[in-house]
């Protein structure tokens, strides 16, 4: 009892200083503005608790009643100057829960009017929200792998810089991650204990994930993609088993239609269309970009190194058969919102990308941890350590601060390759050496992501970040 009460303990620590360190400097990094869709969706919010008549940013051809209009919110036109905003309304460029929620705050914060809703108010319920999926990364890591799986998985999506960020911004995708890990949570739990109620709540969250934005589809995709290869094919039960679910997410799914219909069908059609049609930013290069390119907003990059490492681990686990049940299902999630990311097709703006982030560092929690704990690819597991350390260093200090180290960085790397290599064929003392070094070298890596979180401020911003 004491043991689980303590293990308990380190999750809910975990969960601080993830929630922490998405606080600290919420309100002005990123900067406002950079995307005014943080607006957006708060103005809809508000307008719709406020009137009863969403309305938004949008611009898109399809809306008869549009205002061009100069708003000076956290004064980012000060630092960001553009063109007047285009206010459409009724706006129904997607759906409107993200909205409610923070315009619905900003509203309890004493917001009137759209110059009321400042970063401070609404990215508060964003953060909240990417703590929760913070947590949700580690049960579902606990329930399918093992407990310092689950920890590692924590600490890397709860410090990771990039994602820290962008757990701070009012993106829809932000709402969705917590709906994609709460169904796959669900999805393990039915497989393991066979009680429907656990197929409800995943349906209910397919649901509600289709009402933040029309990518929440990724949990149907999912489902299916899963069900028919636990079945083995379409049977019986998979076909009640999907039924069944339908029955109950797509009602909840549909209120964006009716949505819709309350300010007209015509209208709801026409800016449905114009939202399909819209520039298709996917190149040709889809999978190096993937990888290669890390966007917090359409034209903010900050490289992070736990992507580019987990997107290559998740791509090996492509090319092999996937035994444990938690495999299945985080593989089932990349491949499907794979899928929708290349249906939506709006690679410049970094958003789109931020649900792949939880998945694929489940990946990379899988990889490494359970190469420690069965002593497996240790050389491999040590390389991949070494290469997200040596980055998260690299950013931290220029070529010529490291200079000083230099020696002791090369020989020691050299040094432990050869040792490495001698372990590889199977010394069991080198193993356990090894094992301590890897444990030591990941430890560091958290050590770098904290450093560097607490070097971003508002100069920091200005002056690293392209």
């Amino acid at each position: 009892m004491i043991k689980k009460i303590l293990k308990l303990i380190i999750v809910l620590i975990i969960v601080y200083f993830a929630y922490y360190f998405r606080s600290k400097n919420y309100e002005i990094i990123p900067i406002p503005g950079q995307s005014v869709d943080e607006y957006s969706y708060s103005w809809v919010g508000l307008s719709l608790i406020k009137t009863g008549m969403p309305v938004g940013i949008s611009g898109l051809p399809g809306y008869t009643n549009r205002i061009d209009k100069y708003l000076n919110i956290d004064r980012f036109m000060q630092f960001i100057p553009s063109d007047p905003l285009a206010i459409n309304y009724p706006w129904m460029d997607h759906p409107p829960l993200l909205g409610l929620i923070t315009g619905g705050f900003a509203y309890l914060k004493g917001a009137q009017v759209f110059e009321d809703t400042v970063a401070v108010f609404i990215r508060k319920p964003i953060i909240l929200i990417s703590t929760i999926s913070v947590l949700l990364v580690m049960i579902f890591c606990w329930i399918n792998f093992s407990y310092l799986t689950a920890i590692f998985a924590g600490f890397a999506y709860g410090t990771a810089p990039l994602i820290v960020l962008s757990g701070r911004m009012i993106q829809a995708e932000n709402a969705i991650i917590p709906c994609l890990l709460i169904v796959m949570i669900c999805l393990s739990l039915y497989v393991k204990n066979k009680k429907d109620y656990w197929l409800v709540v995943a349906a209910i969250f397919s649901g509600l994930a289709t009402l933040f934005k029309l990518t929440g589809i990724v949990c149907y995709l999912l489902t299916f993609i899963f069900l028919i290869n636990y079945y083995k094919k379409i049977n019986k039960k998979f076909i009640n088993d999907f039924l069944f679910y339908l029955a109950i997410s797509l009602p909840i799914s549909s209120l964006f239609l009716v949505y819709g219909s309350v300010y007209g069908l015509q209208n709801f059609k026409n800016i449905f269309l114009s939202n399909a049609n819209r520039f298709y930013g996917i190149g040709s290069n889809l999978f190096l970009d993937l990888i290669r390119d890390q966007r917090l907003t359409q034209h903010k990059y900050l490289t992070e190194v736990w992507i580019v490492v987990a997107w290559i681990v998740s791509f090996g686990y492509l090319f092999k058969k996937p035994k444990k049940i938690g495999e299945k299902i985080f593989i089932s999630a990349i491949l499907s919102y794979l899928m929708v990311y290349i249906l939506f097709g709006s690679q410049p703006y970094g958003w789109y990308t931020f649900p792949f982030w939880p998945l694929i560092i489940i990946a990379l929690s899988r990889f490494l941890v359970k190469g420690l704990e069965k002593g497996k690819n240790l050389l491999t597991v040590f390389i991949v350590s070494f290469m997200i350390l040596g980055a998260s260093i690299a950013r931290l200090m220029g070529i010529f601060e490291f200079q000083p180290y230099s020696n002791i960085w090369r020989y020691g790397i050299f040094l432990l390759l050869l040792l490495l290599s001698i372990s590889y064929f199977n010394h069991k003392k080198l193993k356990i050496l090894f094992k301590i070094i890897i444990i030591l070298i990941l430890i560091g890596t958290i050590y770098t992501n904290i450093k560097y979180l607490n070097l971003i401020n508002i100069d920091f911003w200005w002056k690293n970040i392209s």
